[in-house]
């Protein structure tokens, strides 16, 4: 120990007190040196830590100052005689170059790292003896390149998720660990959660049903709420889907022994319980993972490793292969039965999420708000792609980023907080979320987001457009570059002007009640417009909706997304003119001024609610044209066309 002596010279505030070795200056712990602390360690507000030897603990490490990212060394947590030791503090977080467990008593369970903490090892986790155990949102974030640094052992790290409580519908999953052999297996890798604040080292093997009805259970508690016997889940909706272009065809069926590669998603459905909680337990997975893909397929992947994952940084890294992820949000199913499965796909890119379009009746639901996916997806978040073109996709340590799950996060799937990146965040970027209900009540959102400093402009973006999955009968959407044939949910362009115009289109097959919306802003004061190109008038969404009265059809050239209205009403019912038509309303009658003798094919009158009232043509060329028009009072819309020119005019009877 002749290295200690030469530490307590150089860094006088550290000290002992009530059993307690506490650091109130600045601690380095140069390459080479070992330090070994028999009691519990604790950082204060104003201490400094920076291990680069070898740094050997007995008891717990509390963190309420700061630890630097080291270049080099170890930190053992290294008991004979405590069978827990523990990772907290007040800044909820450490950094450690590599970290190693290895508590040894008869009673031996591990290091517990406190609800919420931020553990970032730079290189190797090695858990020699004792486990790993992440409470709640805590997470492992291991930051080197390259391939797995963790070596098998007989040490496990155990990390919660909780999954949908329906017993009909269904998580798409990933696993974080791996059982010592490089893979996942429900077998030795999946335990019950049920009772993991009370037994957090030693959850139960979660049980598999084999048999109709082919439901999950939830687990059977003492008065303690200790578990007795473990969760069953079905094995008959166990499925992974492997790079195919099949459809439906494409599910392969998995048992509870098959191994699962990291970075593969699988599905499961729940037990009935609510917010069931289940436990992974294994090797930490870590590294580089690969998987080869060819244009046109889907595959079902997942975040590979026990903390959250920037989709924006996955995205980029494969955005040659990919342009946007696809989270399964469950409707509501109450059946096994594929025709009566309710849901749909959360779509996410680097523009930001939009839910599916789900039943707004459906409880819990509301306008599927609570399903819109964000920057960050949680420990064990399944994801499907669609491949663009060939080639390798790739997850790395680069992708992986701390945070907490959002409190308000949907039941249906799961997902991880509406933070963006510090990058992004200091750039203002503006949000519209326009929303289109159609007469079943089923709801779609569509986002136009303006980036500024982003890689988007007016045009196709890879990247920052997404087309809709699965499009209803009925249907509002993008339309970009005049491309009728694909349907855009999410429109990514750059910095914002007032003079933009974004054309929608609609479709309608059945008769009814047919609603578009402003579903929120976000960073945006300006009004809001629906325009009808046909009638020339402008719908402000951002004092209330527009019900269109159409007929079924396709409108591809007609609505379009404005920010200013360039046409306005006359209040004194006097006319609205051009240089060669004008109209108004006058003792009961529509009267059109032809100065020029203009050629007249027809005369259109329109509600405002789009609805025709009057059609004629083969009118006289006389300069002063009269229509009687005996309606019920209000504002109407006369569409005049001459060739292939048409002007509207706004009248008050």
């Amino acid at each position: 120990m002749k290295y200690k002596a030469l530490l307590l010279l150089y860094f006088l505030s550290i000290y002992t007190l009530f059993s307690q070795i506490v650091n109130e200056g600045t601690l380095k712990i140069n390459t080479a040196t070992l330090v070994s602390f028999g009691n519990e360690y604790t950082i204060t507000s104003t201490g400094t830590h920076n291990n680069e030897g070898n740094l050997y603990l007995n008891s717990n490490f509390i963190n309420h100052g700061t630890v630097s990212i080291p270049i080099s060394g170890t930190t053992f947590f290294n008991s004979s005689v405590n069978d827990t030791q523990t990772i907290s503090g007040t800044t909820g977080n450490v950094n450690f170059y590599n970290l190693e467990v290895n508590v040894t008593g008869v009673t031996k369970k591990g290091v517990s790292v406190a609800d919420g903490f931020d553990l970032e090892v730079v290189n190797m986790v090695n858990l020699v003896s004792g486990d790993l155990r992440l409470v709640g949102e805590a997470q492992l974030v291991q930051t080197h390149t390259g391939a797995n640094a963790n070596t098998p052992s007989s040490g496990k790290l155990l990390r919660d998720q909780q999954g949908i409580s329906s017993t009909y519908g269904y998580n798409y999953w990933s696993s974080p660990v791996n059982n010592n052999t490089g893979a996942f297996s429900f077998n030795g890798g999946l335990f019950d959660g049920t009772d993991a604040s009370i037994n957090s080292f030693v959850p139960q093997q979660v049980l598999i049903n084999y048999g109709s009805p082919y439901n999950g259970s939830p687990a059977m508690v003492d008065g303690s709420n200790n578990v007795i016997t473990p969760l069953y889940i079905s094995d008959r909706w166990l499925y992974t889907y492997s790079p195919n272009t099949s459809g439906y065809a494409g599910w392969d069926k998995i048992n509870k022994d098959l191994k699962i590669a990291p970075g593969i998603g699988f599905t499961m459905k729940g037990t009935g319980a609510i917010n069931q909680n289940y436990v992974f337990k294994g090797l930490p997975n870590d590294g580089d993972y690969t998987f080869p893909i060819v244009i046109g397929q889907s595959t079902l992947l997942g975040n590979p490793y026990p903390s959250a994952m920037d989709s924006d940084k996955f995205i980029t890294d494969n955005l040659q292969l990919l342009d946007k992820l696809l989270f399964w949000v469950d409707g509501g199913s109450n059946s096994h039965i594929l025709a009566a499965y309710l849901g749909g796909y959360s779509i996410y890119n680097l523009t930001g999420g939009v839910g599916p379009s789900i039943n707004s009746s459906i409880s819990g639901l509301g306008s599927a708000a609570g399903t819109i996916p964000k920057q960050y997806m949680a420990v064990g978040q399944g994801f499907m792609v669609e491949a663009i073109s060939n080639g390798i996709i790739t997850f790395n340590n680069s992708q992986r980023s701390f945070q907490t799950e959002d409190g308000e996060v949907s039941n249906f799937y799961k997902q991880s907080n509406t933070k963006k990146s510090d990058s992004q965040a200091d750039t203002v970027e503006s949000f519209i979320r326009m929303g289109y209900e159609d007469p079943e009540l089923f709801h779609r959102q569509l986002l136009l987001a303006f980036l500024p400093n982003r890689d988007a402009d007016l045009n196709f973006n890879r990247g920052f457009d997404a087309t809709m999955i699965d499009p209803r009968e009925d249907e509002m959407f993008y339309i970009i570059e005049n491309d009728l044939t694909k349907k855009y949910v999410i429109q990514g362009v750059g910095t914002y002007d007032n003079i933009y115009e974004f054309p929608i289109g609609i479709i309608i097959t059945q008769q009814g009640k047919h609603v578009i919306m402003l579903d929120a802003v976000e960073n945006f004061t300006d009004p809001v417009y629906i325009k009808d190109s046909l009638l020339n008038t402008y719908y402000n969404l951002s004092e209330s909706n527009f019900s269109p009265n159409l007929p079924p059809g396709e409108y591809l050239d007609r609505f379009s997304i404005v920010f200013q209205a360039t046409e306005t009403l006359n209040n004194t019912k006097e006319v609205l003119t051009n240089n060669n038509i004008s109209a108004y309303f006058k003792n009961d009658a529509i009267i059109i001024k032809n100065k020029n003798l203009i050629g007249i094919n027809q005369v259109t009158v329109f509600n405002v609610l789009g609805q025709k009232i009057e059609s004629l043509n083969r009118l006289s060329h006389d300069d002063n044209i009269i229509i009687p028009f005996v309606h019920q009072k209000g504002m109407y819309i006369v569409l005049i066309e001459s060739g292939q020119n048409k002007k509207s005019f706004k009248i008050i009877n």
